[in-house]
Protein backbone atom coordinates (compact mmCIF):
# COMPACT_ATOMS: atom_id res chain seq x y z
CA UNK A 1 0.00 0.00 0.00
CA UNK A 2 1.40 3.62 -0.71
CA UNK A 3 2.81 5.72 2.46
CA UNK A 4 0.56 8.48 1.64
CA UNK A 5 -2.47 6.32 1.87
CA UNK A 6 -1.51 4.59 4.65
CA UNK A 7 -1.60 8.09 6.40
CA UNK A 8 -5.43 8.85 5.13
CA UNK A 9 -6.52 5.97 6.58
CA UNK A 10 -4.89 6.38 9.78
CA UNK A 11 -5.82 10.13 10.20
CA UNK A 12 -9.80 8.96 9.39
CA UNK A 13 -11.78 9.00 12.19
CA UNK A 14 -13.01 5.41 13.02
CA UNK A 15 -16.70 5.06 13.79
CA UNK A 16 -16.72 5.45 17.50
CA UNK A 17 -15.36 8.34 17.00
CA UNK A 18 -18.08 9.29 14.67
CA UNK A 19 -20.33 8.94 16.96
CA UNK A 20 -19.33 10.49 19.70
CA UNK A 21 -18.81 13.25 17.58
CA UNK A 22 -22.33 13.51 16.52
CA UNK A 23 -23.80 13.19 19.96
CA UNK A 24 -21.79 16.19 21.05
CA UNK A 25 -22.44 18.47 18.17
CA UNK A 26 -26.57 17.06 19.39
CA UNK A 27 -26.04 17.74 22.66
CA UNK A 28 -24.48 21.41 22.41
CA UNK A 29 -27.89 21.97 20.09
CA UNK A 30 -29.97 20.66 22.49
CA UNK A 31 -28.62 23.13 25.35
CA UNK A 32 -28.97 25.92 23.22
CA UNK A 33 -32.57 25.23 22.15
CA UNK A 34 -33.48 25.03 25.65
CA UNK A 35 -31.79 27.99 26.78
CA UNK A 36 -33.34 29.99 24.02
CA UNK A 37 -36.94 28.48 24.59
CA UNK A 38 -36.18 26.87 28.14
CA UNK A 39 -37.72 30.41 29.53
CA UNK A 40 -40.48 30.17 27.38
CA UNK A 41 -41.80 26.41 28.09
CA UNK A 42 -41.55 26.87 31.40
CA UNK A 43 -44.00 30.20 31.18
CA UNK A 44 -46.26 28.44 29.02
CA UNK A 45 -46.12 24.91 29.55
CA UNK A 46 -45.19 24.50 33.39
CA UNK A 47 -46.09 27.93 35.45
CA UNK A 48 -49.12 28.16 34.72
CA UNK A 49 -49.85 24.90 37.05
CA UNK A 50 -47.78 25.55 39.77
CA UNK A 51 -49.06 28.97 40.42
CA UNK A 52 -51.61 29.80 43.63
CA UNK A 53 -55.07 30.52 42.81
CA UNK A 54 -56.39 30.34 46.27
CA UNK A 55 -54.85 31.41 49.66
CA UNK A 56 -56.42 30.56 53.03
CA UNK A 57 -54.09 32.08 55.69
CA UNK A 58 -50.71 31.07 55.13
CA UNK A 59 -52.11 27.84 53.06
CA UNK A 60 -51.92 27.96 49.32
CA UNK A 61 -53.90 25.83 46.95
CA UNK A 62 -52.51 25.32 43.18
CA UNK A 63 -53.78 25.83 40.02
CA UNK A 64 -52.59 21.84 39.11
CA UNK A 65 -55.32 20.50 42.23
CA UNK A 66 -57.74 23.15 41.61
CA UNK A 67 -57.84 21.49 38.21
CA UNK A 68 -57.88 17.88 39.18
CA UNK A 69 -60.61 18.70 41.25
CA UNK A 70 -62.96 20.95 38.96
CA UNK A 71 -62.66 18.00 36.46
CA UNK A 72 -63.08 15.18 38.73
CA UNK A 73 -66.45 16.68 39.45
CA UNK A 74 -67.34 18.39 36.82
CA UNK A 75 -67.96 21.71 38.52
CA UNK A 76 -67.34 25.71 36.76
CA UNK A 77 -64.40 27.17 38.13
CA UNK A 78 -66.45 29.91 40.11
CA UNK A 79 -67.98 26.64 41.82
CA UNK A 80 -65.10 24.93 42.59
CA UNK A 81 -63.20 28.34 43.95
CA UNK A 82 -65.96 28.33 47.06
CA UNK A 83 -65.67 24.56 47.24
CA UNK A 84 -61.90 24.45 47.65
CA UNK A 85 -62.31 27.65 49.92
CA UNK A 86 -64.58 26.21 52.11
CA UNK A 87 -62.93 23.01 52.63
CA UNK A 88 -59.92 24.91 54.10
CA UNK A 89 -62.23 26.53 56.62
CA UNK A 90 -63.92 23.72 57.72
CA UNK A 91 -60.01 21.69 57.86
CA UNK A 92 -59.00 24.92 59.96
CA UNK A 93 -62.34 25.21 61.96
CA UNK A 94 -63.34 21.75 63.16
CA UNK A 95 -61.27 20.70 65.64
CA UNK A 96 -62.30 23.86 67.59
CA UNK A 97 -65.19 21.31 68.04
CA UNK A 98 -63.45 18.43 68.82
CA UNK A 99 -63.60 17.12 65.40
CA UNK A 100 -60.60 14.68 63.69
CA UNK A 101 -60.49 12.32 61.29
CA UNK A 102 -58.87 9.42 61.75
CA UNK A 103 -57.18 6.99 58.88
CA UNK A 104 -59.62 4.18 60.42
CA UNK A 105 -62.37 7.15 59.56
CA UNK A 106 -60.99 7.77 56.30
CA UNK A 107 -60.49 3.58 55.17
CA UNK A 108 -64.41 3.20 56.40
CA UNK A 109 -65.89 6.00 54.90
CA UNK A 110 -64.00 4.77 51.86
CA UNK A 111 -65.25 1.45 51.67
CA UNK A 112 -68.87 2.36 52.44
CA UNK A 113 -69.07 4.87 49.08
CA UNK A 114 -67.48 1.68 47.47
CA UNK A 115 -70.04 -0.79 48.41
CA UNK A 116 -72.97 1.49 47.66
CA UNK A 117 -76.19 -0.39 47.54
CA UNK A 118 -74.47 -3.81 47.69
CA UNK A 119 -74.19 -6.00 50.68
CA UNK A 120 -70.81 -5.96 50.68
CA UNK A 121 -67.45 -5.77 49.07
CA UNK A 122 -64.35 -8.03 48.85
CA UNK A 123 -60.59 -6.21 49.72
CA UNK A 124 -59.71 -7.08 46.04
CA UNK A 125 -62.83 -5.24 45.16
CA UNK A 126 -62.36 -2.49 47.33
CA UNK A 127 -58.88 -2.12 46.22
CA UNK A 128 -59.59 -2.35 42.27
CA UNK A 129 -62.63 0.43 43.08
CA UNK A 130 -59.74 2.59 44.62
CA UNK A 131 -57.34 2.04 41.69
CA UNK A 132 -59.81 3.07 39.58
CA UNK A 133 -61.10 6.55 41.88
CA UNK A 134 -57.43 7.59 41.58
CA UNK A 135 -57.18 7.12 38.11
CA UNK A 136 -59.66 8.74 37.50
CA UNK A 137 -59.52 11.90 39.40
CA UNK A 138 -55.55 12.31 38.61
CA UNK A 139 -55.56 12.58 42.37
CA UNK A 140 -52.84 10.95 44.75
CA UNK A 141 -53.42 8.45 47.47
CA UNK A 142 -52.96 11.93 50.05
CA UNK A 143 -55.08 14.11 48.29
CA UNK A 144 -57.61 11.44 48.02
CA UNK A 145 -57.91 10.26 51.25
CA UNK A 146 -57.35 14.44 52.42
CA UNK A 147 -60.75 15.05 50.57
CA UNK A 148 -62.11 12.24 51.64
CA UNK A 149 -61.26 12.83 55.60
CA UNK A 150 -62.47 16.85 54.90
CA UNK A 151 -65.63 15.64 53.80
CA UNK A 152 -65.98 13.85 56.89
CA UNK A 153 -65.17 16.41 59.10
CA UNK A 154 -68.12 18.52 57.05
CA UNK A 155 -70.63 15.93 58.14
CA UNK A 156 -69.81 16.06 61.59
CA UNK A 157 -69.44 19.77 61.61
CA UNK A 158 -72.50 20.21 60.23
CA UNK A 159 -74.22 17.77 62.76
CA UNK A 160 -72.48 19.44 65.68
CA UNK A 161 -73.65 22.62 64.61
CA UNK A 162 -77.25 21.65 63.69
CA UNK A 163 -77.82 20.14 67.44
CA UNK A 164 -76.98 23.82 68.57
CA UNK A 165 -78.55 25.74 65.95
CA UNK A 166 -81.47 28.23 68.34
CA UNK A 167 -85.22 27.36 67.72
CA UNK A 168 -85.89 31.03 67.39
CA UNK A 169 -85.47 32.85 64.15
CA UNK A 170 -86.60 36.30 62.70
CA UNK A 171 -89.87 35.59 60.84
CA UNK A 172 -92.33 37.34 58.84
CA UNK A 173 -95.89 36.54 58.16
CA UNK A 174 -96.22 36.24 54.59
CA UNK A 175 -99.09 35.86 51.73
CA UNK A 176 -98.48 35.63 48.34
CA UNK A 177 -101.01 36.02 45.21
CA UNK A 178 -99.63 33.93 41.72
CA UNK A 179 -100.65 35.42 38.51
CA UNK A 180 -99.97 34.10 35.02
CA UNK A 181 -98.00 37.23 33.63
CA UNK A 182 -96.56 40.52 34.60
CA UNK A 183 -99.13 42.52 33.05
CA UNK A 184 -101.78 40.66 35.12
CA UNK A 185 -99.45 41.08 38.14
CA UNK A 186 -99.01 44.67 37.58
CA UNK A 187 -103.10 45.22 37.09
CA UNK A 188 -103.49 42.99 40.45
CA UNK A 189 -101.13 45.16 42.67
CA UNK A 190 -103.13 48.04 41.35
CA UNK A 191 -106.13 46.68 43.12
CA UNK A 192 -104.94 46.17 45.93
CA UNK A 193 -102.85 49.89 46.79
CA UNK A 194 -106.52 50.98 45.76
CA UNK A 195 -107.45 50.20 48.67
CA UNK A 196 -108.93 45.99 47.99
CA UNK A 197 -108.10 43.32 50.45
CA UNK A 198 -105.01 41.36 49.77
CA UNK A 199 -107.30 37.80 50.83
CA UNK A 200 -109.73 38.70 49.10
CA UNK A 201 -108.22 39.43 45.74
CA UNK A 202 -106.16 36.44 46.76
CA UNK A 203 -109.22 34.19 47.07
CA UNK A 204 -110.59 35.39 43.50
CA UNK A 205 -107.86 35.48 41.30
CA UNK A 206 -104.77 33.98 42.47
CA UNK A 207 -103.48 30.50 40.22
CA UNK A 208 -101.19 28.96 44.09
CA UNK A 209 -103.91 26.44 44.65
CA UNK A 210 -102.25 25.75 48.25
CA UNK A 211 -103.23 29.44 49.27
CA UNK A 212 -106.11 30.49 47.43
CA UNK A 213 -108.34 29.32 49.56
CA UNK A 214 -106.17 31.07 53.00
CA UNK A 215 -106.53 34.53 51.44
CA UNK A 216 -102.61 33.77 50.02
CA UNK A 217 -102.24 33.35 53.40
CA UNK A 218 -98.50 31.18 53.67
CA UNK A 219 -97.96 31.50 58.07
CA UNK A 220 -95.04 32.24 59.66
CA UNK A 221 -91.89 31.84 58.23
CA UNK A 222 -88.01 32.24 59.34
CA UNK A 223 -85.17 32.82 56.84
CA UNK A 224 -83.70 29.74 55.38
CA UNK A 225 -87.35 28.04 54.58
CA UNK A 226 -87.93 30.36 51.12
CA UNK A 227 -85.89 30.55 47.90
CA UNK A 228 -83.53 32.74 48.27
CA UNK A 229 -84.91 34.99 45.55
CA UNK A 230 -88.31 35.10 47.50
CA UNK A 231 -86.40 36.15 50.85
CA UNK A 232 -84.67 38.90 50.13
CA UNK A 233 -87.72 40.66 48.88
CA UNK A 234 -90.08 39.29 51.75
CA UNK A 235 -87.67 40.45 54.88
CA UNK A 236 -87.34 43.96 52.77
CA UNK A 237 -91.03 44.61 52.46
CA UNK A 238 -92.74 46.79 55.54
CA UNK A 239 -95.90 45.35 56.89
CA UNK A 240 -98.72 45.82 54.84
CA UNK A 241 -96.60 46.55 51.38
CA UNK A 242 -96.78 44.41 48.02
CA UNK A 243 -93.94 43.60 46.41
CA UNK A 244 -93.53 44.13 42.75
CA UNK A 245 -94.07 41.28 40.52
CA UNK A 246 -91.50 38.51 41.17
CA UNK A 247 -90.92 35.84 38.51
CA UNK A 248 -91.59 32.25 40.16
CA UNK A 249 -88.57 30.91 37.64
CA UNK A 250 -86.12 32.29 36.08
CA UNK A 251 -85.43 32.01 32.34
CA UNK A 252 -82.42 30.78 31.27
CA UNK A 253 -80.46 33.08 29.10
CA UNK A 254 -82.09 31.38 25.78
CA UNK A 255 -85.51 32.29 27.37
CA UNK A 256 -85.10 35.88 27.81
CA UNK A 257 -87.69 38.20 26.44
CA UNK A 258 -90.41 34.96 26.83
CA UNK A 259 -93.00 34.88 29.38
CA UNK A 260 -92.09 31.06 30.16
CA UNK A 261 -91.64 31.93 34.00
CA UNK A 262 -94.35 30.11 35.68
CA UNK A 263 -95.92 33.02 36.23
CA UNK A 264 -95.32 36.12 38.75
CA UNK A 265 -95.85 36.62 42.59
CA UNK A 266 -96.99 39.36 44.39
CA UNK A 267 -95.83 39.36 48.15
CA UNK A 268 -97.04 41.12 50.87
CA UNK A 269 -95.95 40.86 55.04
CA UNK A 270 -98.51 41.31 57.45
CA UNK A 271 -96.41 41.07 60.52
CA UNK A 272 -92.90 40.70 61.00
CA UNK A 273 -90.88 39.10 64.66
CA UNK A 274 -87.10 40.03 65.26
CA UNK A 275 -87.34 36.59 67.19
CA UNK A 276 -90.02 33.59 66.61
CA UNK A 277 -90.36 30.29 67.72
CA UNK A 278 -89.96 27.99 64.41
CA UNK A 279 -92.37 26.01 63.72
CA UNK A 280 -91.37 21.81 63.68
CA UNK A 281 -92.13 21.66 59.76
CA UNK A 282 -89.74 24.45 58.97
CA UNK A 283 -87.10 23.17 61.78
CA UNK A 284 -85.05 20.38 59.46
CA UNK A 285 -84.76 23.19 56.44
CA UNK A 286 -83.16 25.45 58.89
CA UNK A 287 -81.05 22.82 60.99
CA UNK A 288 -79.48 21.49 57.08
CA UNK A 289 -78.33 25.32 56.62
CA UNK A 290 -76.05 25.13 59.82
CA UNK A 291 -73.53 24.58 58.25
CA UNK A 292 -73.56 27.20 55.17
CA UNK A 293 -74.11 30.07 58.12
CA UNK A 294 -71.12 29.22 59.78
CA UNK A 295 -68.62 29.04 56.76
CA UNK A 296 -70.26 32.72 55.86
CA UNK A 297 -69.26 33.44 59.83
CA UNK A 298 -65.79 31.89 59.50
CA UNK A 299 -64.92 33.14 56.27
CA UNK A 300 -65.18 36.78 57.80
CA UNK A 301 -62.39 35.32 60.22
CA UNK A 302 -60.08 34.42 58.33
CA UNK A 303 -57.57 36.19 55.02
CA UNK A 304 -58.59 34.39 51.79
CA UNK A 305 -57.27 35.60 48.30
CA UNK A 306 -57.87 34.51 45.12
CA UNK A 307 -55.83 34.70 41.99
CA UNK A 308 -58.70 34.72 39.58
CA UNK A 309 -59.32 37.12 36.50
CA UNK A 310 -61.27 36.84 33.50
CA UNK A 311 -58.50 35.51 31.32
CA UNK A 312 -57.43 32.96 33.90
CA UNK A 313 -61.07 31.63 34.06
CA UNK A 314 -60.72 31.32 30.16
CA UNK A 315 -58.12 29.27 30.52
CA UNK A 316 -59.46 27.27 33.22
CA UNK A 317 -62.41 26.34 30.87
CA UNK A 318 -59.41 25.94 28.21
CA UNK A 319 -57.97 23.27 30.29
CA UNK A 320 -61.13 21.44 31.97
CA UNK A 321 -62.75 21.39 28.14
CA UNK A 322 -60.13 19.36 26.57
CA UNK A 323 -59.39 16.93 29.43
CA UNK A 324 -56.23 15.88 30.74
CA UNK A 325 -53.51 18.40 30.21
CA UNK A 326 -51.71 17.41 26.73
CA UNK A 327 -48.25 19.15 25.15
CA UNK A 328 -49.93 21.71 23.61
CA UNK A 329 -51.16 23.78 26.17
CA UNK A 330 -51.98 27.63 25.38
CA UNK A 331 -49.74 30.53 26.87
CA UNK A 332 -50.94 31.51 30.43
CA UNK A 333 -52.64 34.52 30.84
Amino acid sequence: MPQDKKKEIEKAPNGKQRRRTAFTIGAVVIVIILVLLGGGYYQNYVAPFQRTIITVDDTAIRMDYFLKRARFVGADPMTMLQRLTDEQLIKLGASRYGITVSSENITNELMRIAMGSSAGISESEFQAWYRQMLNDSGLSDAEFKDTTATMIMAAQLQGYLAERMPTTAEQVHLSAILMGTYEEAQQIKARIEKGEAFADVAREVSLDETSKADGGDLGWLPRGVLDPRFEDVAFRLIPGEVSIPIPQVLPSPADQGTEDTGGYFLFMVSEKAAAREIAAEFLPDVKSQALDKWLVTESSQHTIKYNFNSEINAWIQYQLAKGKPSTSQPTTP
